[in-house]
């Protein structure tokens, strides 16, 4: 009952419609630099061409004049990525792999269909699979991978005036991410990347103020109290005085009740607070400082089926994480210049034995652009410095823009009771207090080519150097990766077209 009123409640407050004061437009005033009686007036520059959209068209629904229409746009990407992996992995019990070698192809097509009178629909499908993983080139086998082939990516009905209220709305199945992606990512580095169902609404109070609410149901069990739901809501703040400046308040709340005794039990609230912040330090801001500093912590009750670490049942939860960036940004003719620090912080567990859960544990993140391109760590248990620089240079011609992309990593767990745990949130290797904090260091390298605006490439490199934690709880010798101990390689290069 309560999950139903807080989803009815976050609704409610969107819909209330808004007392909007309309402001009286003023009189143009003369532009400066008109020219005086008598004098001509200077030629005018010619305007850059607007790219048109070949992918759009839109019917009329009679031949009258003014005949309402249809509008139709259709768009679709094909990625094409190569990756090389040395070690395989780090995780225990799994046989040793000196290397891996995958292509995997990801295909999409989508319509966006718009109404008369603002109903709309959206249906786009994907295609995920790996090269050669249909055997002997039987195009209907059943693909042998975890990857899922053929599936609805989206399919949603969807309003930008609901109740003329100016209502945004969404009912079905749909993707979206939430400020910086650290808390909620449609995670698009992975082949599959992720959607939601259920039902999303939006409305923006003038231009400073913008409310989002939304209720999904993420898993679907076999028993209707098992069912685990996401319950949500943002406030975010972008000040016309501050350009590019936001600040957002965003609440979450997990519920999956456990009916079946799975030791899946979870009710539990992350409330996070974001600021991202831009000075230009000159008119052009040419030369300019981006920063950004984000904060959450999470409250309530989960079993360790669900959370993913060592404990007992129906465990309190506190947990927090934390992330500051600071940037400068500059520029030289057709080269753009970054070069920055990142501090991240997710807290561990002093005691994984007792009744609280202190590992913090982000619902859908962004592991892959955060905590290092070899995807060796996840945001719990956490220290990560990083160091970053990126060069891009607009070529113009055939080539539109090339640039490089650098960054180097510190990893250390935060509490050395507490374990290394991967990207998805798993358990890498357990730890305790007679290991050394140091996970590794890692050095990232990416060089993205922007052939035009429907053909993108890049290669990339990734090397972990393993920390002395990592020869720690090496456990032997022969096969299993947990006796690996060396350093791990990550290789890709990767071709998309997007339209």
């Amino acid at each position: 009952m309560r999950t139903t009123t807080v989803a009815i409640v976050l609704m409610l407050a969107i819909a209330a419609p808004a007392l909007l004061a309309q402001d009286k437009k003023k009189e143009a005033e003369p532009k400066a630099g008109e020219p005086k009686a008598g004098e001509s007036k200077p030629a005018e520059k010619a305007e850059a061409p607007k790219p048109y959209d070949p992918f759009s068209l839109s019917f009329p629904l009679s031949d009258a004049p003014d005949a309402e229409r249809i509008f139709l746009k259709f768009f679709g990407e094909q990625r094409t990525r190569y990756e090389g992996r040395t070690p395989s992995t780090y995780v225990p019990g799994l046989a040793r792999h000196t290397a891996t070698s995958l292509v995997n192809l990801r295909t999409r097509l989508g319509i966006e269909v718009r109404f008369p009178r603002s109903v709309n629909v959206l249906f786009e499908i994907q295609d995920s699979r790996l090269w050669g993983d249909e055997p002997r080139a039987d195009a209907n086998a059943a693909n042998s991978s975890a990857l899922t082939g053929t599936d609805v990516l989206q399919a949603n009905i969807f309003t930008n005036n609901l109740l003329n209220a100016d209502i945004e709305a969404r009912l079905g199945r749909q993707k979206f991410n939430i400020g910086n992606q650290r808390l909620w990512s449609t995670l698009e580095w992975t082949v599959q990347s992720r959607t939601w169902d259920g039902v999303r609404v939006q409305r923006s109070f003038g231009t400073d103020f913008h409310l989002q609410a939304f209720t999904l149901l993420v898993n679907e069990l076999s028993r209707f109290k098992d069912d685990e739901w996401v319950f949500g809501a943002s406030l975010r703040w972008t000040p016309q005085f501050l350009p590019r400046n936001e600040l957002e308040l965003l609440v979450l709340y997990d519920f999956r009740d456990d009916e079946a005794n799975s030791n899946q039990f979870a009710e539990v609230a992350t409330i996070s607070l974001r600021y991202n912040g831009f000075f230009g330090l000159n008119e052009d801001d040419s030369l300019a400082l981006e920063f950004s500093a984000e904060g959450a912590f999470q409250f309530g009750e989960a079993d360790p089926g669900f959370w993913g670490t060592p404990g007992r049942s129906d465990s309190a939860v506190q947990a927090f994480g934390s992330a500051l960036t600071a940037d400068l940004l500059f520029g030289v003719s057709d080269h753009k210049f970054r070069v920055g620090l990142e501090y991240g912080f997710a807290s561990g567990d002093s005691d994984p034995s007792d009744a609280t859960f202190q590992t913090f544990r982000a619902p859908f993140p962004f592991a892959h652009k955060y905590q290092g391109w070899a995807d060796q760590v996840g945001w719990r248990n956490l220290h990560d410095i990083v160091l970053r620089a990126s060069w891009t240079h607009a070529v113009g011609g055939d080539v539109e823009s090339v640039g490089v992309l650098m960054e180097l990593h510190a990893f250390q767990r935060a509490n050395d009771d507490d374990a290394w745990y991967a990207p998805s949130g798993s358990v890498i290797r357990a730890g305790s207090p007679t290991q050394s904090d140091e996970l590794g260091y890692e050095f990232d390298l990416q060089i993205p080519l922007k052939v035009s605006r429907f053909f993108t490439f890049e290669a990339g490199w990734a090397h972990f150097f393993s920390g002395r934690f990592v020869s720690q709880t090496a456990t032997g010798s022969g096969p299993g990766s947990n006796n690996e101990d060396s350093d791990l390689d990550f290789f890709w290069l990767q071709a998309a077209v997007r339209f």
